[in-house]
């Protein structure tokens, strides 16, 4: 089954079916298959192909966390660069996602801190100004409140899952055997 076949039928699939059904099982470790053609986007090319890469994240990220991924490569590629290449990508793919969670952080604190005082001087301000300015000010407060809460549970889960797939995919075994 090529990937491309594997990844429609895991989209109409949605978790009715355990993993196990769908990807080979050999000791616990669910086994993903790829040839040399699948691998790199070019034949001369240094990175792993997009492809494979939105293939594999689907598959880390649609399966148990407890679940261990072995990738069998083809006889034909060589598997110590196969291996280095795709670590290298995935390594530099961890740390842009780290430094993005970090930036997310920052802005929460950011958001959290400029509508607290926003908030706090709109509390001193109701007596003083027109209702139009304190109201203007109190909702300014009150969406960058909102904004933190919302960086802080939704995209910033988000990376956070994206980083676990990435941790799951780095962990997992590669050997190499003939596919065909």
């Amino acid at each position: 089954m090529s990937h491309y076949k594997f990844k429609e039928a895991l989209k109409a699939l949605k978790y009715i079916s355990p993993m196990e059904k769908i990807l080979p099982s050999e000791d616990g470790r669910l086994e993903v298959k790829i040839t040399g053609k699948e691998l790199y986007s070019d034949i001369n090319s240094e990175l792993p192909s997009p492809d494979i890469m939105d293939y594999l994240f689907d598959i880390s990220t649609h399966t148990d966390i407890k679940d261990k991924l072995r990738i069998v490569i083809d006889d034909e590629l060589d598997l110590l660069k196969a291996k280095e290449k795709y670590k290298t990508y995935l390594l530099v793919l961890a740390k842009k996602t780290l430094k993005e969670l970090r930036a997310y952080t920052r802005k929460i604190l950011g958001f959290l801190f400029f509508g607290a005082i926003v908030l706090v001087l709109s509390y001193f301000l109701e007596d003083r100004f027109q209702r139009i300015f304190y109201d203007s000010v109190n909702i300014i407060g009150g969406f960058s409140i909102w904004e933190a809460a919302d960086l802080f549970f939704f995209a910033r889960t988000e990376k956070r899952k994206e980083l676990i797939s990435i941790v799951k995919l780095l962990e997992a075994e590669w050997i190499q055997r003939d596919i065909s």
